[in-house]
C-alpha cells in the first residue's frame, strides 16, 4: 500500500486511517467515532461523521485490506502493517507533533498539562501509554525526552523499555525507521534482532540486516550505549545467520579507542570479539582453535569482570560446547558438563535453556543419569501449537546420544515438529541453526551428517561405554570435598612432663543446631573402617592393633602421635573441645651461664633411664620396642592452641641419659672442651647458649632482628602468633622460631645440611615487639618470656589487627596455613576519583577506587558491596579483603543513603542523586578528586555565589529586624538565590512570619506570591502584612465578594494570595495550573501526612522559592520531616517509602546514629533552627510547674472501673483483631480514660459528680485573677472547656472563648479583645488556637489535660511566651493523680528528644511501641483497699 493509493481514499476512510494511526493500538468503533470530533484529525472542511458512516468506512477499509477487526474483541479496530507508513506520513502532513499530542490526549482522556508538571497523574492506560509513546517516537523524540514521560507511564508498567518496544515494534518497517531518533531507533532494532535470535521473524516489510547497518554506520569509537548492545546483538545474529564474512565490517568501530570513560570497556569488548572468532571457528568445523580462542576469551572477561558465568553470549557459549563434544575426549566431556551447569546456575541440570539439555545429555552418556530419552522430544509432540526454541537443542542431543549406525524410527508427529522447527528458525534468518537441525536429523536417520557437524558419524554402544569408562579411569581433578556429618577428634592425654599417657577418639555428629557433643569411639569399628576415614584420619586409626593375647584393640602409640602432626583436629585431654596445632620440632640444647661455671642441659627436660623400658607381663617384643619409643617422645604445651611433638633420635637418647635431668655443670677450665663438644653436637641439636665463644658454628649469619606473624583461621576470626627468626627469611621455614626478646643470645643450628650461628639482638627483638603492640591496641602484652600469642574471635577485630600487621617493618613476613592466606588492602579518599555529569533531574555520580594496578572497583560495585554492612572490611573473594578507612566508609554510607542505583543496561555504573542535593554533595565530596561536567561547575559557582552574597533588607520593611531574624532572612534569600526551597524552624515566637514578610518584600519583583497558612491564622497573616509590609498587595482568597479565578490568576509584582490548607484543597487543580514566585507555608506541621489530601494538594503547587514556616517540623514520626522537605524541596529526600527504608526505620526502631547523622547532615543546609534560649537574651523565662490533683474516693473508684474494662477489651483486641484494628480499639481505650481523669461527667454524663480537676481549676483561676494575672487555658476536649466555664461563670470571672467552630472572622476578633484588656481568661481548644497567635499580654498558661505530644503543648504555651512579652511566664499542667496523665509525661521526653536531636544533631532514642501504651493500662491507678 502507498502513499498514492492512500491518498486516492475517500477523505472519511484517510480520517478513520489517521484516528486508527494515532490510537496505535486496537480501539473501538466508539473511540474512532469521539476521535473523529477532533478538526486535526479531518480533512479541512470536512464535517464530523456520524456513528453508521464510521462503521460503514470501517466495512470498507477492512474489505480493501487496510484495517483488520480484532479476532479476539469484536467491534475493535487497527491499522494492517502495510497501512501504517501511509498513515501515518499523512497524519504528519496534516498536523504538527503538538497539535497530535492535544488530539491524542482528549481522544485519551487525560489532562496534557499535568503530564509535564510536578505530581504524580499518570497515563490512564496501557493503550494511552503505547500510543502516547508511538506518536513521540515518531515525531523524533530523543530518548531522553521518552524517559521524561517514564514516571507518567501507568501503574505496574513503570519503566520505558516495556512500553517502547509494545509502541513502535509493530509499526517499524523501512519506511518508519528512520523516523525515530538513533538511540530509540537503536533500543527498537536491538528488541527485533534479540526476537531473531529467539526464533521471532523479523518485522515485515522491514529490512532488518539493512535497517542495523544503516543506522550503525551512524555510530562509532565512543558510540551511546544502545548502539553499542545493538553492534554486539547484531554480530551475534550474523553468525546465526552464517554471514560471519561482515562479523568484523560490525564490531571493528566498537574495538577502536575513542579517548572518553567509555575506553576502560575496550579489553573486554576485545576479549568478546575474540568469542566471536571462535564462534565462526566452531562454524568451520575448526574444533580445536574455536575451544582455545573461546577459553582464552573467558580467562580475559573473569578476569576483568571477576565473574565466573554467563559471560558469553549463548551462541558463542553453546558452540564452545558443541566443539567440546565433537573432540570428545572424556576431559572434554567434564569441561562441557562443568561449564554447562555453570551456565545453568545449578548443581543439576535445568532445562530451561540449552545448557541443561546439553548437561543432561553428558551425564547420561557418562552413566551419571538414567538414559531416558524422554526430554528430548519435540515441545510440540504433547499437543502444542508454539514451537520451543530449545527444541533445536532437543534434536541435537538427541542425535549425540544415539548409538549405533541403524536408522532411528521417527514417527510423523516429530517429523511434522522438525518441520515447523525448520520454518520458524529460515523466518527468524538461523541458517546456521537450520544446517544443524538437518544434521541432527541426518544422524538420527542413519545417514552420513554433513561435513563441519559436531557429530563426526555414528557410534557403537560399546564405543560410548568404553569412553564413558576411560572417564572414570582417569577421572577429571575432583571438586573439594562436601562438609561431612561425622568428624573425629583426636585428644592426647599428658603427664605434668609432656609424656603421652594415652589416646581417645571421639566422634562428634553434626545436626540442625551444628556440631553435638563429643563421645568415645569403640576402636574396633575404627580398625574396620580405618580405609574409609578422611586420609588424615586413616593414617591415625592404622595405628591401631589387637593385642597379642585377647580380643582388644590399642595404639601404637609413638606411631599414632607422629600421625597426628598437623592433623587439623587434635586436642588436650584438659579441653578435648579446644583444637590444637600440632607441630614437631627437634630436641635443643641450652647453655647457661652461672656465675664462673656453665650448666648445659636438653630442653624439653626428659628423663631418660638408662634400663631398657619394661613391657607388663606377657608383653611381646612389638610392645616393648613400642614402650622404648614412647620414653623418646615428649608434647610441649606452647600455648592454648599450640603444641611441639619432640622426639629423641638414639644419639639425642644418649646425650640425654649423659646430661641427666639438671644437666650438666662445668667449671671454667672445662669451657674450651665443652666448645669443642658443643661444635660437634651442633649437627644433633640446636644449641642456645648465653656464651658466643662457647658455641661456634662453622658459617656465622648476621641476626634477623624482626618477627614474624603466624596466622591461623580459626572459625570467623584468627589465631595471631608473633615469633623470633633469627636465622631471616631464608631459613624461615626450617630455621627455629623464638618467642621474641626471651631465652638465650647465642643460637646454633644445623640448617640445609650446615652448622650456622647467630647472635641474637634481644633488645631489638623486644623494640620490635613493642612497635606491633602499639600498632596493634587490640594485642594485650604477654607476661614476660611467655609466648605472644593471641586469639581473635571477632571477624572485626581480626581483619583490624591484620590491617595494621601487614605494612610494619617490624615484622618480616606474615605466614599463613596452605592456601589460606588472606590479604588486607587499606583504602582512604585518596583512592577514590569521582564524576558528577547533571541530568535533567538528577546528578549521575560514577567514579572508580583504585584498589591496586589490576583491581579497579566501580563507584556503584563498591557501595552495593558495602550497603547494609556494619563493618568498614569489605570481602573481594580470593583471600582479599578491603578495609575502606573510617572516613570513606562514612562517605560511602552517606552516599548509599541518599543515592540511588541506576538500572538499565546503558547505565550500570551510575548512582541517581537529587539536583536539590548539590550542597551535600559539594561539602561530602569537598577534598576527593572530582571530575564534574560544566552543568554541575555552574551549579557550584552559584551555590559559592549564593554563600558569599549578603542580601539587603527591602526598604519597604516596616520593621526593626533582631540580628538573628536578619541572619533567618539572609539564610532564606541565599537558597533562593541557588534556586532551594528553605524550611525555618525557629522556636516558636521568634518572629517566623516577619522574617517571611521580609522575603516576600525582597522577592516582590519576581512576580506573584501564595500563602497558605491554617483557617485561623490567614487573618493575622493579613494583620502582620499591613503593619510590616503595607507595600505588598494582600488578598485573601475566598472572602466575601471576591472573584476566585481572578485571584488564582493574579500577575503583577508585588501580590500575594493568603489561602487556608481547607480552601487550598478543593481547589488544588486550579492552584496547580500556574506558577508562583514564591510560595510560604506557614505552620507547615499540618501538611505531616503526606498521604493527605491537604498535604498532596501542596506538593502540586509550583514555585520558583518555596519557605516553610514550621517551629515543630517534627512532631511524632520522621515522616513528618519527609513531607515538609518534599514540600519546599521535591525529591531531595527521595519516595517516602526510601525515606523509610534508609532513615525513618533506622533511626526510629534501630537507633541508628549513622543514619541520623547522614540525614542531619543533608538536610541542614535547608533547614534554619534558633531556639528562644539561643537568641533572645531579654526574653523573660518561662516557669513549667505540674499541678497534681487528688480525685476523691468515687472519682478514683469509676476510673478504676474504667481502666480494668479498658484492659480487658485492649488484650482481647491486640490478640484477636488485625492489627490496625487492635491499634485504634487501644487507642480509644487511652482516650477514653483521659477523658474519665479530666472529669467523670466526660466518659458517663449520668453523674453528677464535679470531678476534681473542675474544682482545683476553679481555685486556680480565681487566685489567679485576684493577682491580677491574665491565663490561656488550653484543653484538647470541647466538652472539657465546657465544663471548665462553669466555675468562671460562678466567680464572675470574664473570658474569652475559642475552638474549632468559632467563625474565622471572630477569631481575630476575639484575639484583639483580650490583647485589649477584654476579660481575664482565654479558653481555648488545643487544635484551634496551639498555633499561630499572638496573645502576649497572658503572663499565665494551664494546659488543662496532657496532650501526648509535647511539641503542641509548647506551641499553645508559645501563645504567650514569644517576643514582645514583658513579664515572666508561668505554664500550669492540671495532672490527676493516679491516672495516665502521669504517664504521659514521662512519654514527653522521648518525642521532645527526636524533634530536639535530629534538628540539633545529637544522639537520640526511639519512639515508645504500641506496647508500651498498652501498658499505661495495665499499671493499676491506685492500690487496692485490702492490700
Amino acid at each position: 500500500m502507498t502513499t498514492e493509493a492512500h491518498a486516492a481514499l475517500p477523505p472519511l476512510a484517510r480520517a478513520v486511517l489517521g484516528a486508527l494511526a494515532l490510537g496505535a493500538v486496537a480501539r473501538p468503533r466508539s473511540w474512532v467515532f469521539e476521535a473523529l470530533a477532533e478538526p486535526a484529525l479531518r480533512a479541512a472542511g470536512e464535517r464530523r461523521p456520524t456513528q453508521e458512516q464510521v462503521r460503514e468506512a470501517l466495512h470498507a477499509l477492512g474489505q480493501g485490506g487496510w484495517v483488520a477487526q480484532d479476532l479476539r474483541r469484536t467491534g475493535y479496530w487497527s491499522l494492517q502493517p502495510a497501512a501504517v507508513a501511509p498513515a501515518w506520513q499523512a497524519l504528519l502532513d496534516t498536523a504538527s507533533a503538538e497539535t497530535l499530542r492535544d488530539t491524542l490526549a482528549r481522544c485519551d482522556g487525560y489532562p496534557l498539562l499535568a503530564l509535564s508538571r510536578h505530581g504524580d497523574t499518570r497515563l490512564p492506560s496501557v493503550d494511552a501509554a503505547v500510543a502516547r509513546i508511538r506518536l513521540e517516537a515518531l515525531t523524533g523524540a530523543s530518548l531522553l525526552e521518552l524517559k521524561g514521560l517514564e514516571p507518567r507511564l501507568p501503574w505496574g508498567c513503570d519503566r520505558l523499555d516495556q512500553v517502547l518496544p509494545l509502541a513502535v515494534g509493530p509499526v517499524l518497517n523501512d519506511a518508519t525507521w528512520p523516523w525515530l531518533a538513533p538511540e530509540v531507533a537503536a533500543i527498537v532494532l536491538q528488541d527485533a534482532v534479540a526476537g531473531c535470535l529467539n526464533l521471532l521473524p523479523a518485522p515485515e516489510g522491514l529490512d532488518l540486516n539493512a535497517a542495523v547497518s544503516g543506522l550503525l554506520a551512524r555510530g562509532g569509537p565512543g558510540e551511546p550505549a544502545a548502539l553499542g548492545l545493538l553492534r554486539w546483538t547484531q554480530a551475534e545474529w550474523l553468525c546465526a545467520q552464517g554471514r560471519g564474512e561482515w562479523l568484523e565490517a560490525c564490531v571493528a568501530p566498537a574495538l577502536q579507542a575513542s579517548g572518553t570513560p567509555d575506553d576502560a570497556a575496550l579489553p573486554g569488548r576485545v576479549a568478546l570479539h575474540g568469542a566471536f572468532r571462535a564462534l565462526l571457528a566452531a562454524q568451520a568445523g575448526q574444533w580445536d582453535a574455536c575451544i582455545v580462542g573461546t577459553e582464552q576469551a573467558l580467562a580475559d572477561l573473569r578476569k576483568l569482570t571477576g565473574r565466573r558465568t554467563r559471560l558469553l553470549p549463548q551462541q558463542v557459549g553453546t558452540a564452545y560446547v558443541l566443539a567440546l563434544l565433537a573432540r570428545g575426549t572424556a576431559a572434554d566431556l567434564a569441561t562441557a558438563l562443568k561449564f554447562c551447569l555453570g551456565e545453568g546456575g545449578k548443581r543439576e541440570p535445568v532445562l530451561d535453556s540449552p545448557y541443561g539439555f546439553i548437561a543432561l545429555a553428558i551425564q547420561m552418556r557418562q552413566g551419571e543419569a538414567r538414559r531416558e530419552l524422554g526430554s528430548f522430544r519435540p515441545y510440540t509432540l504433547g499437543g502444542r501449537v508454539q514451537v520451543s526454541p530449545l527444541d533445536l537443542w532437543r534434536w541435537l542431543m538427541r542425535a549425540w546420544l544415539k548409538e549405533g549406525a541403524l536408522p532411528e524410527t521417527l514417527l510423523p508427529a516429530e517429523m511434522e515438529a522438525a518441520d515447523q522447527l525448520r520454518q520458524r528458525l529460515r523466518a527468524a534468518g538461523q541458517q546456521v541453526a537450520v544446517a544443524q537441525l538437518d544434521g541432527a536429523l541426518a544422524v538420527l536417520q542413519g545417514e552420513q551428517p554433513p561435513a563441519g557437524f559436531f557429530i563426526a558419524g555414528p557410534r557403537e554402544q560399546w564405543q560410548q561405554a568404553l569412553e564413558a569408562l576411560q572417564g572414570i579411569v582417569a577421572p577429571t581433578p575432583a571438586e573439594p570435598a562436601a562438609a561431612t556429618e561425622t568428624r573425629l577428634r583426636w585428644v592426647l592425654e599428658l603427664d605434668a612432663r609432656g609424656a603421652v599417657l594415652d589416646l581417645l577418639a571421639l566422634e562428634q555428629k553434626q545436626g540442625a543446631r551444628g556440631w553435638g557433643k563429643l563421645k568415645e569411639v569403640p576402636l574396633s569399628r575404627l580398625q574396620r573402617g580405618a580405609e574409609a576415614l578422611p586420609p588424615a584420619d586413616a593414617a591415625v586409626a592404622r595405628t591401631l592393633q589387637q593385642e597379642r593375647y585377647g580380643r582388644d584393640v590399642r595404639f601404637d602409640l609413638p606411631a599414632a602421635v607422629a600421625a597426628l602432626v598437623g592433623h587439623p583436629s587434635v586436642a588436650l585431654s584438659e579441653d578435648p573441645e579446644q583444637p590444637i596445632e600440632l607441630q614437631e620440632a627437634s630436641a635443643e640444647l641450652e647453655v647457661l651461664r652461672e656465675g664462673e661455671r656453665l650448666r648445659v642441659r636438653l630442653w624439653p627436660p626428659m628423663q631418660v633411664a638408662a634400663d631398657e623400658a619394661q613391657a607388663r607381663w606377657g608383653g611381646s617384643a612389638t610392645e616393648q620396642k613400642q614402650l622404648e619409643a614412647l620414653r623418646l617422645i615428649c608434647v610441649v604445651r606452647d600455648g592454648p592452641r599450640r603444641a611441639r611433638l619432640v622426639r629423641l633420635t638414639p644419639a639425642q637418647k644418649r646425650v640425654a641419659q649423659l646430661l641427666g635431668p639438671e644437666g650438666l655443670d662445668i667449671p671454667p677450665q672445662g669451657a674450651g672442651q665443652l666448645q669443642q663438644v658443643l661444635t660437634g653436637l651442633g649437627a644433633h641439636f640446636r644449641i642456645h647458649s648465653d656464651d658466643a665463644q662457647t658455641a661456634q658454628a662453622a658459617r656465622e649469619l648476621p641476626a634477623d632482628a624482626r618477627l614474624r606473624a603466624e596466622l591461623v583461621p580459626v572459625g570467623e576470626g584468627l589465631q595471631l602468633r608473633l615469633v623470633a627468626a633469627p636465622f631471616g627469611p631464608d631459613f624461615a621455614t626450617e630455621g627455629p622460631r623464638l618467642v621474641p626478646g626471651s631465652g638465650r643470645a647465642r643460637l646454633v643450628a644445623t640448617l640445609g645440611g650446615e652448622s650456622l650461628g647467630v647472635q641474637r639482638d634481644l633488645a631489638a627483638e623486644r623494640a620490635h615487639l613493642d612497635t606491633v603492640l602499639q600498632a596493634c591496641p587490640l594485642l594485650a602484652a604477654a607476661p614476660e618470656g611467655a609466648p605472644c600469642e593471641w586469639t581473635l574471635d571477632e571477624p572485626e577485630q581480626a581483619l583490624a589487627v591484620l590491617e595494621r600487621l601487614q605494612p610494619l617493618n617490624a615484622l618480616q613476613a606474615l605466614d599463613w596455613p596452605q592456601g589460606q592466606a588472606l590479604r588486607v588492602d587499606s583504602r582512604g579518599t585518596a583512592a577514590l576519583t569521582l564524576r558528577v555529569h547533571t541530568r535533567q533531574e538528577w546528578l549521575a555520580l560514577e567514579g572508580e577506587l583504585a584498589v591496586d594496578e589490576e583491581l579497579v572497583l566501580g563507584l556503584q560495585q563498591l557501595v552495593a558491596l558495602q550497603q547494609g554492612r556494619k563493618s568498614r572490611f569489605v570481602p573481594l573473594g580470593e583471600g582479599r579483603v578491603l578495609a575502606l578507612t573510617q572516613e570513606l566508609k562514612e562517605r560511602l554510607d552517606a552516599l548509599a543513603a541518599v543515592a540511588g542505583l541506576r538500572a538499565g543496561k546503558d547505565d550500570l555504573a551510575t548512582l541517581r542523586i537529587p539536583k536539590l542535593a548539590a550542597p551535600w554533595l559539594q561539602q561530602l565530596t569537598e577534598d576527593l578528586s572530582v571530575q564534574v561536567d560544566e552543568a554541575f561547575a555552574r551549579q557550584l559557582a552559584r551555590l559559592d555565589e549564593a554563600r558569599a552574597w549578603v542580601p539587603a533588607l527591602p526598604k519597604a520593611l516596616q520593621a526593626t529586624l533582631r540580628p538573628y531574624q536578619e541572619e533567618g532572612f539572609e539564610w532564606a534569600m541565599r537558597l533562593s538565590y541557588a534556586g532551594l526551597g528553605a524550611c525555618l524552624a525557629d522556636d516558636m515566637g521568634l518572629g517566623k512570619t516577619l522574617q517571611a514578610l521580609a522575603v516576600l518584600l525582597a522577592r516582590a519583583a519576581q512576580g506573584p506570591a501564595l500563602v497558605v497558612a491554617p483557617t485561623s491564622l490567614v487573618g493575622n497573616w493579613r494583620a502582620e502584612a499591613r503593619r510590616f509590609a503595607p507595600s505588598l498587595d494582600v488578598q485573601v482568597y475566598g472572602e466575601s465578594g471576591a472573584d476566585r479565578a481572578a485571584q488564582r490568576a493574579l500577575d503583577r509584582p508585588g501580590q500575594v494570595l493568603l489561602v487556608s490548607y481547607a480552601l487550598l484543597q478543593p481547589e488544588a487543580e486550579a492552584f496547580a495550573e500556574r506558577p508562583w514566585a514564591t510560595l510560604v507555608l506557614d505552620e507547615a506541621q499540618a501538611i505531616k501526612n503526606a498521604a493527605a489530601k491537604r498535604t498532596q494538594a501542596v506538593f502540586g503547587l509550583q514555585a520558583g522559592f518555596r519557605l516553610a514556616l514550621s517551629g515543630t517540623p517534627i512532631e511524632n514520626r520522621l515522616g513528618e520531616l519527609w513531607s515538609v522537605m518534599q514540600a519546599c524541596n521535591p525529591g531531595l529526600l527521595g519516595t517516602l517509602a526510601r525515606f523509610n527504608e534508609r532513615f525513618a526505620g533506622p533511626i526510629e526502631r534501630q537507633r541508628d546514629k549513622a543514619a541520623r547523622r547522614q540525614l542531619s547532615r543533608l538536610i541542614a543546609p535547608f533547614i534554619l533552627r534558633r531556639t528562644k534560649a539561643q537568641v533572645l537574651d531579654d526574653l523573660p523565662p518561662r516557669t513549667e510547674l505540674v499541678l497534681k490533683v487528688q480525685p476523691d474516693a468515687a472519682e478514683q473508684a469509676h476510673y478504676e472501673a474504667l481502666r480494668r474494662d479498658a484492659l480487658v477489651a485492649a488484650e482481647r483486641s491486640l490478640t484477636g483483631d488485625a492489627p490496625g484494628l487492635a491499634q485504634f480499639n487501644i487507642l480509644a481505650g487511652l482516650t477514653r480514660l483521659r477523658r474519665a481523669a479530666c472529669d467523670p461527667r466526660l466518659v458517663t454524663p449520668s453523674l453528677s459528680l464535679v470531678g476534681a480537676k473542675v474544682q482545683a481549676f476553679g481555685e486556680l483561676a480565681a487566685e489567679l485573677v485576684a493577682n491580677g494575672h491574665k491565663a490561656l487555658v488550653f484543653s484538647q476536649f470541647v466538652d472539657f472547656l465546657a465544663l471548665l466555664k462553669a466555675p468562671l461563670d460562678a466567680a464572675g470571672i470574664a473570658y474569652q472563648y475559642l475552638d474549632g467552630s468559632t467563625p474565622a472572622a471572630e477569631r481575630m476578633q476575639r484575639v484583639d479583645a483580650f490583647q485589649s484588656g477584654v476579660g481575664d481568661l482565654f479558653l481555648i481548644s488545643l487544635k484551634a488556637g496551639g498555633f499561630g497567635l499572638n496573645l502576649t499580654v497572658a503572663d499565665y498558661v494551664v494546659i488543662a489535660d496532657p496532650w501526648w505530644n509535647p511539641a503542641v503543648e509548647d506551641q499553645a504555651s508559645g501563645r504567650a511566651h514569644r517576643i514582645g512579652q514583658q513579664r515572666p511566664v508561668t505554664v500550669y499542667r492540671l495532672v490527676t493523680e493516679g491516672t495516665l496523665e502521669e504517664k504521659i509525661l514521662t512519654l514527653h521526653r522521648d518525642k521532645r528528644e527526636l524533634a530536639d536531636l535530629m534538628l540539633a544533631g545529637e544522639d537520640g532514642g526511639a519512639l515508645p511501641s504500641g506496647e508500651e501504651l498498652i501498658a499505661l493500662m495495665r499499671e493499676q491507678a491506685w492500690p487496692d483497699e485490702s492490700s
